[in-house]
């Protein structure tokens, strides 16, 4: 099962914040910062072949290019998503929270108040006196 939602459906933002929500993503059982193991999964390459090409760019090619590069690459990937992530909601607000962090809250609130709403209204009903006749009258 892939992690990335739907080519599609892919909201218009900046190539960073695409980047960060859609992949490829750090793996967080990864040697260091998970990079180079992200970077296997979302191409479907061997990890093995990932961190043995980083190695040897290292040693022979540029040194220091390559450490920049892949810090760099640590910093623009975001954490690869859990696999707790099974509905679809779940995975719509993992996305958002990657996306726009402030309107993800502003969601979360809104939802949180409705349900206090909801909370509220029940608690009014269960300790009103038509709930109490009407458990007596039940019974």
């Amino acid at each position: 099962m892939s992690n990335r939602p739907e080519e599609n459906s892919r909201p218009s933002r900046g190539f960073i914040a695409q980047l960060r929500a859609y992949g490829p993503f750090r793996d967080p059982d990864g040697l260091f910062f998970g990079v180079a193991k992200g970077l296997a999964e979302h191409f479907g390459w061997s990890t093995g072949l990932v961190r043995l090409v980083l190695v040897l760019s290292a040693i022979f090619l540029f040194f220091w290019p390559t450490c920049a590069l892949y810090l760099a690459a640590a910093i623009l990937m975001s954490p690869a998503p859990r696999d707790g992530l099974d509905r679809q909601e779940e995975r719509d607000l993992w996305l958002q929270v990657q996306l726009d962090p402030a309107a993800a809250l502003e969601g979360l609130e809104r939802r949180s108040q409705a349900v206090e709403k909801r909370v509220r209204r029940l608690e009014d009903y269960v300790t009103s006196r038509d709930f109490s006749w009407t458990r007596r009258l039940k019974t």
